[in-house]
């Protein structure tokens, strides 16, 4: 190109800069933020100003989102909850070259202007028009008026519209009158978004470099300032070269600005990135026990003395500045996560998970489970809480049938004549037609006790057949299975056989604090992780305990009798510890899709399940060196790895026997008495104590109850005749 041509695009494109400068610079009369040297300008200036700011709310700059912190019983913290990544920070706790670069690139004048700089915005716009780079338009303290804005206001504020931007000149004047330089430094340098999930200067000196905000370095200060004007075009992790070419044009900036020698700045130039990221330390992705946080944070969501809806409870939670004390022991925990990974690896495709309560608080002190928390599937990482998703509890759920047969007066006695396979005739049968057991013990004639130690599917349902399928339902959700459904499409219904031998899911949590009950004496106590919330105001919110008598304590006592002989001579024997009384119960589904162990001491109850993640359609087969997973194999030797550390140094609390009246009936089975003669039938039936009501003469039909149900002496039993002859 002809150097005269070049001469004189260039000087046109001078002339059109200038003009646009004498364009802003009468755009700043108008709405009277310049003071120009006329003082009759001076004082139009300030009488619109004053109408202006007369017109706008007053800015109150907002509390900074507080972190919300989560303890554990002995007040270690457990992680902390907030709605951005940002550290809080006081501008003594910044490395002075930070503000230096800021000062620099950002706001040349700062320390001399009234909070807006018209030149700067002039000398921006020449600059952009000629090509060259230079610092923006808008001052730090008109920046900080947009943060405030946005924090107050949300997107909304972001419009970049001709209002918006006189009202932050406006504030901006008004703010320069009420801090001090330094206050607007900290508040800016707090409130900033340098990118990547980062807000204000220590959450991004954390974030790209793992290190404190005093900590940065003259090259990390450049790059940290240079992302507040773009910070995903610049972001150092996604584009390198731009983020360091940016970077060096700061510390050019600085050292024109005299704040750093020119060594200092090709020093720091030729220097690489350096990036040593760490991801943000906030949530429950950063808590050493990110599955219990991620229960406790859903149950906090709960709670009405955070706000009237979940909305408002979620702003409290990140915002607010909770302090949030849980449940959680240490020492429990340690145990639990030992146990969840010692015996099923943390690569292997089968998941565990252990729930540890308190009975009669429902504190829950533990939560774990064989998986790493985050979202690298390769890596056998997960996000998904397995003690808190439902799985088939197979029969550990014959607990609630113990508890609903008692409680109906049902004795101990009672002989189940029990077999490998049962066919219902009141109750719907699984698919081949027939009960079976899937523990590898059965028995004929077997009274409660002993099909309780083995585990007898085929007495269990006859059980349950005899007490009633809804009772038993009831039982189990005052228990604490809250999820099963009395009413609507998937409820349970009198015919539902394969309630008793746990085929519907329920979590970890749920079976923990079901067991608790029967420790509890029967009292339920909804399990629960949060002990107390201190709000920012210093006001302690203390979370009760929701507890109430679910079953009578001699019932509960009485079961409990029997679920120690599941441990001393039963399915569960390899739960044992020495010096303990233990009660408990395993339970494995027919397929082997999934296998527990649930048990308790007088003063803890624990719940553990075994399964593949992906469905109880992949089997426990050959799982850590076990052909196939019973409840009483690997689960029951994870309870015992698990509990034996929690319960070192503490007695042993014995198991109160079984209560006399639930020994002291005897019980009687109703014989077949059709085709017989009714006198004959009535005698058999007397001879047995059972009370009569049948027809004077006739054959015997059948009777209600039906023959082979078992009743007490005393009970009625009526017979159905039909006229015949009679012997």
């Amino acid at each position: 190109m002809p150097r005269l041509l070049l001469y004189r695009l260039t000087m046109y494109r001078r002339m059109i800069a200038l003009l646009v400068l004498v364009a802003t610079l009468l755009a700043f009369l108008v709405v009277s933020v310049y003071v120009p040297v006329v003082s009759s300008t001076i004082v139009v200036g300030a009488a619109n100003i004053d109408a202006i700011a007369t017109s706008l709310p007053p800015l109150v700059i907002p509390q900074l989102p507080q972190y919300s912190t989560l303890l554990g019983a002995n007040g270690a913290v457990l992680a902390r909850f907030s709605s951005e990544n940002r550290v809080p920070v006081p501008l003594s706790g910044v490395a002075p070259i930070v503000v230096k670069a800021l000062i620099s690139s950002e706001d040349r004048t700062f320390f001399a202007n009234n909070g807006v700089d018209p030149r700067g915005i002039a000398r921006a716009v020449v600059a952009d028009l000629e090509g060259r780079p230079t610092q923006g338009g808008s001052t730090l303290t008109e920046q900080y008026v947009k943060n405030i804005l946005e924090l107050q206001q949300g997107p909304s504020a972001q419009l970049n519209t001709i209002q918006r931007k006189v009202n932050e000149i406006v504030y901006a004047r008004q703010l320069t009158r009420q801090l001090t330089k330094d206050q607007i430094l900290d508040g800016y340098l707090n409130t900033v978004y340098f990118g990547s999930q980062a807000y204000g200067i220590e959450a991004a000196a954390r974030r790209y470099y793992s290190v404190h905000a005093s900590q940065l370095n003259l090259a990390q200060a450049a790059m940290l300032v240079a992302l507040v004007r773009s910070p995903s075009n610049y972001d150092p992790m996604s584009h390198p070269a731009l983020a360091r070419r940016i970077r060096n044009q700061v510390l050019h900036v600085t050292y024109v600005n005299h704040q750093i020698s020119r060594g200092a700045e090709l020093a720091a130039q030729a220097s690489p990135l350096a990036l040593k990221p760490s991801e943000p330390s906030t949530g429950c992705q950063a808590s050493r026990v990110p599955y219990f946080c991620d229960w406790v944070s859903s149950q906090l969501l709960t709670l009405p003395a955070l706000g009237s809806t979940r909305a408002l409870r979620l702003a409290t939670l990140q915002r607010v500045g909770l302090t949030i004390r849980t449940t959680l022991v240490p020492r429990a925990q340690a145990a639990a996560q030992t146990a969840a990974v010692s015996i099923v690896g943390v690569t292997n495709r089968v998941g565990d998970a252990i729930v540890v309560e308190t009975p009669g608080t429902g504190a829950i002190t533990a939560m774990a489970q064989n998986r790493v928390y985050g979202l690298d599937t390769t890596k056998n990482q997960t996000t998904l809480n397995y003690a808190n998703s439902p799985s088939p509890v197979g029969s550990t759920f014959k607990a609630f049938t113990l508890s609903t047969a008692l409680s109906e007066g049902v004795p101990l006695s009672t002989i189940l004549p029990a077999g490998a396979t049962y066919h219902s005739t009141t109750m719907d049968n699984p698919p081949g037609g027939f009960f079976t057991n899937a523990e590898p013990s059965d028995g004929y004639d077997l009274t409660i006790a002993q099909a309780t130690d083995g585990s007898v599917n085929t007495a269990f349902v006859q059980l349950e057949q005899m007490v009633g399928v809804i009772p038993i339902a009831k039982t189990a959700r005052s228990m604490g299975l809250y999820s099963l459904p009395l009413s609507g499409p998937n409820a349970v219904t009198a015919k539902e056989g394969s309630l008793t031998l746990g085929a519907r899911g329920f979590t970890a949590i749920q079976m923990a604090g079901a067991y608790a009950t029967l420790a509890a004496h029967g009292l339920h106590c909804t399990p629960n992780a949060v002990a107390s919330v201190t709000l920012s105001s210093g006001q302690k919110v203390t979370v009760a305990p929701r507890c109430s008598q679910v079953l009578d304590p001699a019932v509960a006592d009485t079961v409990t009798s029997l679920l120690a002989g599941v441990v001393t001579s039963g399915t569960g024997t390899a739960a044992q510890i020495p010096g303990h009384t233990l009660a408990g119960k395993t339970g494995t589904t027919g397929n082997f899709g999934s296998a527990w162990f649930d048990g308790y001491t007088a003063t803890t109850a624990m719940a553990v399940w075994m399964g593949d993640p992906r469905g109880i359609t992949y089997p426990l087969y050959n799982v850590a060196g076990v052909g196939a997973v019973y409840g009483g194999t690997l689960p029951a030797a994870m309870f015992k790895t698990a509990m034996t550390p929690i319960l070192t140094g503490q007695p042993d609390v014995p198991i109160a026997p079984p209560t006399e009246i639930y020994l002291a009936k005897s019980t009687e089975v109703v014989p077949d008495v059709a085709d017989l003669t009714m006198s004959n039938a009535r005698a058999l039936l007397n001879s047995l104590g059972l009370s009569v009501t049948a027809p004077v003469s006739g054959t015997a039909g059948a009777t209600d109850p039906a023959a082979g149900s078992v009743v007490v002496p005393g009970d009625k039993v009526t017979i159905a005749g039909y006229t015949g002859p009679t012997s």
